[in-house]
């Protein structure tokens, strides 16, 4: 009789979690990995001592820059999810944390196994070396797991998968004095990776609609002493200071799907006007191009004249695809007006 009783209390729970997307798992089935959230970003560790006194909301240089995107053509009026309030103080100071910068927390296999699975899975396909080549140090609060007796970070990982698959579709490690616009650069990510990673990279122009990004990754690219590749162009002179013809490739990795169609229109312009031949998108929604209120802009790209030429899982492996950190999928167009 208790047992039927304890049965019928059982699915009664559950019935009510399930309404929430939750359920009932004994413990004995699940790795401590999946219990809590076992990741914790390591504060205090590697921070500059200029740091606090620059990387600080109040900073001059950052509120005369916020002043001036703001005096932009830009589409501001409600056109992006990502903004300025999006970021507290504190993650100003440590912008490689879990943050609007790099979610690292969460959904998407954003756990242990997920980045075991992920490291393991390039290492397997790392012909070039780049998980030696390519260090993490958990500066300004990454998040890290050490796997292989190694330092490991989603911003390595994600460096080195988005930079295998342009080197498959486009060979960019052959290619002789590569340029690169990263438009979204956030706080300058792959602007550290490539840099480390290609000796024919001639130029890497991080740009950014948010100010206080353009801010950070201007400080970031000093911190990591590669500003002989790598610069910061900031939004309100990035139409005269670009010029036509410059760039060999532009990469959009998390940022268009966090706009408003008349954003991203205002960005393809700007390519196409200065006759980029290629573009990478990084969507936050798999296989299709989406907004986060789910508006579809492939046809937008198209219509500025970039036509798909190489769409892939972030992992080649279907199992590993499901499983591993972040599961995108990265889409390639070419310029053909």
């Amino acid at each position: 009789m208790k047992v039927k009783f304890r049965s019928r209390i059982k699915k009664i729970i559950r019935k009510v979690l399930a309404r929430y997307g939750f359920d009932i798992i004994p413990s004995t089935v699940v790795y401590d990995w999946q219990n809590g959230d076992l990741v914790q970003a390591p504060r205090k560790v590697l921070l500059p001592d200029d740091a606090r006194n620059i990387l600080s909301p109040e900073n001059p240089v950052l509120l005369d820059l916020q002043k001036r995107y703001q005096e932009t053509s830009y589409p501001h009026c409600e056109t992006l999810l990502w903004t300025e309030d999006r970021v507290k103080a504190d993650d100003i100071l440590y912008f490689r944390g879990h943050n609007a910068f790099v979610f690292q927390e969460g959904r998407f296999n954003r756990n242990l196994f997920g980045y075991l699975l992920a490291y393991y899975y390039i290492k397997s396909i790392d012909h070039q070396n780049l998980l030696e080549l390519l260090q993490e140090d958990a500066a300004f609060g990454a998040i890290t797991y050490v796997i292989d007796q190694k330092q490991v970070s989603r911003d390595l990982l994600d460096s080195v998968l988005e930079i295998y698959f342009l080197e498959r579709n486009l060979g960019i490690m052959s290619q002789e004095k590569l340029s690169v616009l990263d438009i979204g650069a956030g706080y300058g990510r792959l602007a550290h990776r490539m840099a480390g990673a290609l000796p024919n990279l001639k130029s890497y122009i991080c740009t950014d609609a948010i100010a206080l990004s353009s801010f950070i990754a201007d400080y970031y690219l000093d911190y990591r002493e590669i500003k002989d590749k790598a610069s910061v162009l900031h939004l309100d002179r990035i139409q005269e200071e670009l010029p036509q013809g410059s760039i060999d490739l532009a990469v959009n990795i998390h940022c268009f799907s966090e706009c408003k169609p008349l954003a991203i229109g205002w960005w393809l312009d700007l390519l196409a006007e200065k006759k980029v031949p290629y573009l990478m998108i990084v969507p936050n929604s798999g296989k299709r191009l989406l907004t986060y209120d789910r508006q579809d802009f492939q046809s937008l790209v198209e219509k500025y004249g970039y036509h798909l030429i190489a769409l892939e899982p972030k992992y080649q492996d279907p199992v590993v695809q499901k499983y591993a950190l972040n599961p995108d999928h990265f889409h390639l167009y070419q310029y053909h007006p």
